[in-house]
C-alpha cells in the first residue's frame, strides 16, 4: 500500500485538523511517497523502540506523542532528539504522529479507555469545550473509590503503587470522568458536570490541593498508564488494512518503577 494511503485511512479516524494549535501531529519525518509493507506502532519513540523497527524491517512507525515538539532549530546526533532523527533516517523508517487528534476522535484513547474501565453511558463531558474529556457511569449503586481504584489498575494492566490518589478512600462514587494524558487542567470541570472521582496523569500538588477544596476525587494513574493503551487501540482500528503488517512495540517506556 501506498504510504499516503495508509496515513490518508488514520487521519479518516483522526483528523488531523482536530489537533490543538500547540501539537505538532502528523509527518514527523516522511522518507517515501512509494509502498510500505510493515507498520509499528508505539507510545513514543526512543532508541529501544529505534532498534525493535530496525530488527523488524518496519517501514513507518505510528506513534502518539510526537517526535518533534515545539520546534526544532538543528539537527545534532549529540542530543537524543537528533540522534533518534539521524538513526531513523539513515534505516530508511518515516515517522507519523496522532496526538491531540487520537485524544479527541471517536473511539480513541478517552472512548476507549471508559470502554475498558466498562464504564456506561459514556459521553463527552459538556462542561469541557476542547473534547477531550469523557465522563460515564459505574453500573449499578457505584462502588467504594478504593475497590474501583484497584479496578482501574487491574483494567490499565499498571500497578496501583504508580498511582496517586487524592481523596476519601471510603466514599462512594457513582459517576466518573476523565482525561487520558496529563488532564490535571480539567478537574474543575469534571466537578462542574457532578463528577464524583476524575481520573488523569500528572496532577501536581497544587491541583490535587485544588480538588480537594472542590471535594472531587482525583485518582492519577500516570501519564504513561492512561496512555499505553494507545497501541491496542490504534492497532484494532487499522488491523483490517489489507496488504500492511502491522505490529506493536515490545518495548517497555514506562519511565517509572515500582519502589
Amino acid at each position: 500500500m501506498r504510504i499516503d494511503d495508509f496515513t490518508g485511512m488514520l487521519e479518516n479516524i483522526a483528523p488531523l485538523e482536530t489537533q490543538e494549535e500547540w501539537d505538532n501531529s502528523g509527518w514527523q519525518i516522511k522518507l517515501t511517497d512509494g509502498e510500505i509493507s510493515k507498520v509499528m506502532v508505539a507510545l513514543e519513540i526512543n532508541r529501544q523502540v529505534i532498534f525493535d523497527a530496525v530488527l523488524n524491517n518496519i517501514d513507518l512507525i505510528i506513534t502518539h506523542h510526537p517526535l518533534i515538539f515545539g520546534g526544532i532549530n538543528n539537527v545534532d546526533h549529540n542530543n537524543n532528539t537528533g540522534n533518534y532523527i539521524v538513526e531513523l533516517i539513515k534505516h530508511g523508517i518515516s515517522v507519523y504522529s496522532t496526538h491531540t487528534p487520537f485524544d479527541k476522535c471517536h473511539g480513541g484513547n478517552n472512548d476507549y479507555l471508559g470502554m475498558i474501565l466498562g464504564l456506561e453511558n459514556v459521553s463527552l463531558m459538556g462542561t469541557d469545550s476542547s473534547g477531550f474529556c469523557r465522563m460515564g457511569l459505574i453500573s449499578g449503586k457505584g462502588m467504594k473509590v478504593s475497590h474501583f481504584i484497584e479496578h482501574v489498575s487491574k483494567a490499565l494492566k499498571v500497578d496501583k503503587k504508580l498511582f496517586n490518589y487524592a481523596g476519601s478512600l471510603d466514599r462512594t462514587i457513582k459517576k466518573v470522568g476523565w482525561c487520558t494524558g496529563a488532564g490535571a487542567e480539567f478537574i474543575r470541570n469534571a466537578k462542574s458536570a457532578g463528577c464524583d472521582l476524575y481520573i488523569t496523569g500528572d496532577v501536581k500538588y497544587h491541583a490535587a490541593q485544588e480538588a480537594r477544596e472542590l471535594d472531587i476525587a482525583v485518582l492519577d494513574c500516570g501519564h504513561y498508564g492512561t496512555e499505553q493503551i494507545f497501541c491496542e487501540n490504534i492497532i484494532s482500528m487499522l488491523d483490517k488494512i489489507i496488504g500492511v503488517d502491522i505490529i506493536q512495540c515490545d518495548v517497555n517506556l514506562n519511565p517509572f518503577a515500582v519502589i
